[in-house]
Protein backbone atom coordinates (compact mmCIF):
# COMPACT_ATOMS: atom_id res chain seq x y z
CA UNK A 1 0.00 0.00 0.00
CA UNK A 2 1.57 3.12 -0.93
CA UNK A 3 2.12 5.71 2.07
CA UNK A 4 0.36 8.49 1.90
CA UNK A 5 0.97 12.81 2.83
CA UNK A 6 -1.20 14.99 4.45
CA UNK A 7 -2.06 18.52 3.21
CA UNK A 8 -4.30 19.71 0.79
CA UNK A 9 -4.12 17.78 -2.44
CA UNK A 10 -4.10 20.65 -5.52
CA UNK A 11 -2.69 17.89 -8.24
CA UNK A 12 -5.82 17.89 -9.98
CA UNK A 13 -5.14 21.93 -10.51
CA UNK A 14 -1.31 20.79 -11.60
CA UNK A 15 -2.38 18.48 -13.70
CA UNK A 16 -4.53 21.02 -15.64
CA UNK A 17 -2.16 23.32 -15.53
CA UNK A 18 0.52 21.00 -16.82
CA UNK A 19 -1.95 19.58 -19.53
CA UNK A 20 -2.69 23.00 -20.95
CA UNK A 21 1.69 23.92 -21.24
CA UNK A 22 2.18 20.39 -22.92
CA UNK A 23 -0.37 21.51 -25.50
CA UNK A 24 0.94 24.73 -26.14
CA UNK A 25 4.64 23.39 -26.33
CA UNK A 26 4.38 20.15 -27.95
CA UNK A 27 3.23 21.76 -31.40
CA UNK A 28 6.27 23.88 -31.51
CA UNK A 29 8.38 22.33 -34.32
CA UNK A 30 11.61 20.58 -32.73
CA UNK A 31 9.97 19.49 -29.92
CA UNK A 32 11.19 15.37 -29.73
CA UNK A 33 9.11 15.01 -26.44
CA UNK A 34 7.80 15.82 -22.64
CA UNK A 35 7.74 14.26 -19.27
CA UNK A 36 5.89 15.20 -16.05
CA UNK A 37 7.99 14.05 -13.51
CA UNK A 38 7.90 15.19 -9.70
CA UNK A 39 4.59 15.53 -7.77
CA UNK A 40 2.67 15.13 -11.18
CA UNK A 41 3.47 11.49 -11.45
CA UNK A 42 3.60 10.60 -7.49
CA UNK A 43 0.06 12.36 -7.43
CA UNK A 44 0.65 14.49 -5.00
CA UNK A 45 1.03 18.26 -4.64
CA UNK A 46 1.24 21.14 -2.29
CA UNK A 47 1.70 24.48 -1.12
CA UNK A 48 5.54 23.51 -0.76
CA UNK A 49 5.13 21.66 -4.46
CA UNK A 50 6.00 22.81 -8.05
CA UNK A 51 5.47 21.57 -11.28
CA UNK A 52 8.06 19.03 -12.87
CA UNK A 53 8.17 19.01 -16.93
CA UNK A 54 10.99 18.16 -19.11
CA UNK A 55 11.35 19.11 -22.42
CA UNK A 56 13.63 17.34 -25.22
CA UNK A 57 14.28 18.85 -28.05
CA UNK A 58 16.04 18.05 -31.62
CA UNK A 59 19.77 19.78 -32.12
CA UNK A 60 20.75 23.04 -30.13
CA UNK A 61 18.14 25.43 -31.37
CA UNK A 62 17.96 28.60 -29.49
CA UNK A 63 14.81 30.22 -31.38
CA UNK A 64 12.87 27.33 -29.59
CA UNK A 65 14.37 27.39 -26.26
CA UNK A 66 13.60 31.39 -26.13
CA UNK A 67 10.06 30.52 -27.30
CA UNK A 68 9.93 27.18 -24.72
CA UNK A 69 11.00 29.83 -21.70
CA UNK A 70 8.57 32.75 -22.87
CA UNK A 71 5.44 30.34 -22.38
CA UNK A 72 6.87 28.50 -19.47
CA UNK A 73 7.25 32.23 -17.71
CA UNK A 74 3.49 33.48 -19.18
CA UNK A 75 2.41 29.81 -17.65
CA UNK A 76 3.79 30.61 -13.76
CA UNK A 77 2.63 34.08 -14.21
CA UNK A 78 -1.18 33.21 -15.36
CA UNK A 79 -1.46 30.07 -13.16
CA UNK A 80 0.55 31.07 -10.04
CA UNK A 81 2.40 28.18 -9.73
CA UNK A 82 6.35 27.68 -9.93
CA UNK A 83 7.02 25.42 -12.82
CA UNK A 84 10.72 23.64 -12.73
CA UNK A 85 11.18 23.31 -16.71
CA UNK A 86 14.00 21.40 -17.75
CA UNK A 87 15.57 21.85 -21.24
CA UNK A 88 17.68 19.34 -23.12
CA UNK A 89 18.76 18.47 -26.37
CA UNK A 90 18.70 14.82 -27.01
CA UNK A 91 21.89 14.20 -27.82
CA UNK A 92 23.32 16.75 -24.97
CA UNK A 93 21.08 14.54 -22.40
CA UNK A 94 22.62 11.33 -23.81
CA UNK A 95 25.81 12.62 -23.06
CA UNK A 96 25.89 14.00 -19.75
CA UNK A 97 25.62 11.88 -16.31
CA UNK A 98 22.53 11.27 -14.50
CA UNK A 99 23.12 11.63 -10.52
CA UNK A 100 21.28 9.04 -8.36
CA UNK A 101 18.36 11.22 -7.51
CA UNK A 102 18.27 12.22 -11.50
CA UNK A 103 17.95 8.43 -12.43
CA UNK A 104 15.07 7.93 -9.51
CA UNK A 105 13.41 10.53 -10.77
CA UNK A 106 13.65 9.51 -14.42
CA UNK A 107 12.80 6.00 -13.69
CA UNK A 108 9.53 7.64 -12.63
CA UNK A 109 8.48 9.64 -15.74
CA UNK A 110 5.91 10.03 -17.39
CA UNK A 111 6.13 10.37 -21.10
CA UNK A 112 3.15 12.46 -22.23
CA UNK A 113 4.53 13.16 -25.51
CA UNK A 114 6.96 11.36 -27.57
CA UNK A 115 5.66 11.35 -31.73
CA UNK A 116 9.05 9.32 -33.23
CA UNK A 117 9.91 7.34 -29.84
CA UNK A 118 12.80 9.20 -28.94
CA UNK A 119 12.15 10.29 -25.37
CA UNK A 120 11.37 6.51 -24.42
CA UNK A 121 14.50 5.78 -26.43
CA UNK A 122 17.07 8.26 -24.71
CA UNK A 123 15.10 7.06 -21.12
CA UNK A 124 15.90 3.43 -21.87
CA UNK A 125 19.42 3.84 -22.78
CA UNK A 126 20.32 6.60 -19.54
CA UNK A 127 18.76 4.02 -17.08
CA UNK A 128 19.89 0.96 -18.60
CA UNK A 129 22.69 -0.93 -15.75
CA UNK A 130 24.39 -4.28 -16.01
CA UNK A 131 23.72 -6.92 -14.57
CA UNK A 132 25.90 -7.11 -11.98
CA UNK A 133 25.59 -3.32 -11.09
CA UNK A 134 22.49 -4.26 -8.36
CA UNK A 135 24.30 -7.26 -7.05
CA UNK A 136 27.70 -5.16 -6.53
CA UNK A 137 25.20 -2.47 -4.78
CA UNK A 138 24.10 -4.45 -2.41
CA UNK A 139 27.48 -6.10 -1.47
CA UNK A 140 28.88 -2.86 -0.69
CA UNK A 141 26.19 -1.51 1.43
CA UNK A 142 25.30 -4.92 3.55
CA UNK A 143 29.34 -4.95 4.52
CA UNK A 144 29.19 -1.48 5.58
CA UNK A 145 26.38 -2.62 7.45
CA UNK A 146 27.74 -5.30 9.03
CA UNK A 147 30.65 -3.35 10.21
CA UNK A 148 28.76 -0.17 11.28
CA UNK A 149 25.73 -2.27 13.49
CA UNK A 150 24.81 -5.87 12.64
CA UNK A 151 27.69 -8.12 12.36
CA UNK A 152 26.47 -11.65 10.97
CA UNK A 153 28.89 -13.54 12.91
CA UNK A 154 28.24 -13.91 16.67
CA UNK A 155 29.98 -11.83 19.29
CA UNK A 156 31.60 -9.78 16.60
CA UNK A 157 31.80 -5.80 17.80
CA UNK A 158 30.76 -2.85 15.62
CA UNK A 159 32.08 0.34 15.11
CA UNK A 160 29.24 1.92 16.90
CA UNK A 161 29.65 -0.22 20.00
CA UNK A 162 33.89 0.86 19.71
CA UNK A 163 33.02 4.68 20.22
CA UNK A 164 30.85 3.35 23.51
CA UNK A 165 34.76 1.91 24.71
CA UNK A 166 35.98 5.11 23.82
CA UNK A 167 33.82 6.90 25.64
CA UNK A 168 32.40 9.31 22.60
CA UNK A 169 28.69 8.37 22.73
CA UNK A 170 27.78 11.24 20.37
CA UNK A 171 29.96 9.40 17.85
CA UNK A 172 28.37 5.78 18.65
CA UNK A 173 24.98 7.29 18.01
CA UNK A 174 25.90 9.59 14.53
CA UNK A 175 27.52 6.20 13.35
CA UNK A 176 24.13 4.64 14.21
CA UNK A 177 22.18 7.60 11.72
CA UNK A 178 24.90 6.22 9.36
CA UNK A 179 23.59 2.72 9.56
CA UNK A 180 19.80 3.72 9.22
CA UNK A 181 21.03 5.50 5.72
CA UNK A 182 22.66 2.17 4.91
CA UNK A 183 19.66 0.23 5.41
CA UNK A 184 17.23 2.31 3.70
CA UNK A 185 19.60 2.18 0.39
CA UNK A 186 19.59 -1.39 1.01
CA UNK A 187 15.71 -1.95 0.74
CA UNK A 188 15.79 0.56 -2.28
CA UNK A 189 18.71 -1.81 -4.00
CA UNK A 190 16.80 -4.79 -2.74
CA UNK A 191 13.96 -3.68 -5.06
CA UNK A 192 16.26 -2.58 -7.84
CA UNK A 193 15.25 0.79 -7.46
CA UNK A 194 17.41 3.93 -7.17
CA UNK A 195 17.40 6.47 -4.60
CA UNK A 196 15.32 9.29 -4.41
CA UNK A 197 17.11 12.60 -3.14
CA UNK A 198 16.75 12.38 0.79
CA UNK A 199 14.16 14.84 1.80
CA UNK A 200 11.88 11.65 -0.24
CA UNK A 201 14.03 8.63 0.65
CA UNK A 202 12.46 7.75 4.06
CA UNK A 203 8.84 8.47 2.87
CA UNK A 204 9.54 7.00 -0.69
CA UNK A 205 10.54 3.64 1.32
CA UNK A 206 7.44 2.85 2.50
CA UNK A 207 5.57 2.08 -0.71
CA UNK A 208 8.60 -0.69 -2.06
CA UNK A 209 7.24 -3.87 -2.91
CA UNK A 210 9.14 -5.47 -0.26
CA UNK A 211 10.33 -4.40 3.24
CA UNK A 212 11.43 -6.34 5.77
CA UNK A 213 8.52 -7.20 8.51
CA UNK A 214 7.78 -4.04 10.73
CA UNK A 215 10.45 -2.19 8.44
CA UNK A 216 8.32 1.49 9.32
CA UNK A 217 8.16 1.02 12.89
CA UNK A 218 11.85 0.02 13.39
CA UNK A 219 12.84 2.72 11.60
CA UNK A 220 10.90 4.87 13.48
CA UNK A 221 13.09 3.40 16.86
CA UNK A 222 15.96 3.68 15.11
CA UNK A 223 15.98 7.15 15.01
CA UNK A 224 14.62 8.09 17.88
CA UNK A 225 17.14 10.11 19.85
CA UNK A 226 15.67 12.01 22.37
CA UNK A 227 19.01 11.80 24.18
CA UNK A 228 22.54 10.30 23.21
CA UNK A 229 22.29 8.18 26.47
CA UNK A 230 24.04 4.44 26.30
CA UNK A 231 20.15 3.32 26.92
CA UNK A 232 19.12 4.76 23.79
CA UNK A 233 21.56 3.75 21.96
CA UNK A 234 20.72 0.26 22.63
CA UNK A 235 17.44 0.36 21.83
CA UNK A 236 18.22 1.87 18.44
CA UNK A 237 21.27 -0.85 18.09
CA UNK A 238 18.75 -3.32 18.81
CA UNK A 239 16.00 -2.10 16.33
CA UNK A 240 19.04 -1.62 13.50
CA UNK A 241 19.88 -5.36 13.96
CA UNK A 242 16.56 -6.59 13.88
CA UNK A 243 16.12 -4.97 10.48
CA UNK A 244 19.73 -6.28 9.56
CA UNK A 245 18.83 -10.24 9.92
CA UNK A 246 15.67 -9.82 7.42
CA UNK A 247 17.74 -8.29 5.23
CA UNK A 248 20.95 -10.37 5.19
CA UNK A 249 17.88 -13.23 4.48
CA UNK A 250 16.44 -11.51 1.87
CA UNK A 251 20.03 -10.83 0.12
CA UNK A 252 20.48 -14.59 0.13
CA UNK A 253 17.33 -14.91 -1.27
CA UNK A 254 17.86 -12.44 -3.91
CA UNK A 255 22.07 -13.13 -4.89
CA UNK A 256 22.20 -16.10 -3.70
CA UNK A 257 24.84 -14.60 -1.45
CA UNK A 258 25.10 -15.63 2.47
CA UNK A 259 27.47 -13.55 4.65
CA UNK A 260 30.24 -14.60 3.82
CA UNK A 261 29.86 -15.10 0.09
CA UNK A 262 29.04 -11.14 0.94
CA UNK A 263 32.44 -10.65 2.26
CA UNK A 264 33.99 -12.54 -0.42
CA UNK A 265 32.58 -10.59 -3.24
CA UNK A 266 33.28 -7.43 -1.59
CA UNK A 267 36.95 -8.20 -1.57
CA UNK A 268 37.05 -9.79 -4.70
CA UNK A 269 34.73 -7.53 -7.16
CA UNK A 270 34.75 -4.58 -4.89
CA UNK A 271 38.40 -3.77 -3.80
CA UNK A 272 39.85 -6.42 -6.40
CA UNK A 273 41.66 -8.29 -3.68
CA UNK A 274 42.37 -11.90 -2.91
CA UNK A 275 39.78 -13.50 -0.80
CA UNK A 276 40.60 -15.32 2.46
CA UNK A 277 37.93 -17.25 3.93
CA UNK A 278 38.10 -17.23 7.61
CA UNK A 279 35.35 -19.67 8.26
CA UNK A 280 36.65 -23.14 9.85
Amino acid sequence: MAARLKGRNRIGYFKKVAAEFASKIKVLDGVAGILFIGGLVRGFADEFSDLGIVVFIKGKNEGLKKRLIELWLDAEHRHNVEIDLEIHSIEDFMRQALDEAERWEFSKAEIVFDPDGEARKALTAKLRVSKRFWTKRIVIFAECLKWYCCPTKKDAGTIAEVWIKRGDLTSAHYCLNYAVELIIKLVFALNKEFLPSPKWRIFRSYSLKWLPKNYKRLIKEALKTDDLSLENFKKRLDALQKLGREIYRKIEEATGLDAELVSKYYVEKVLHQTWVSYRH
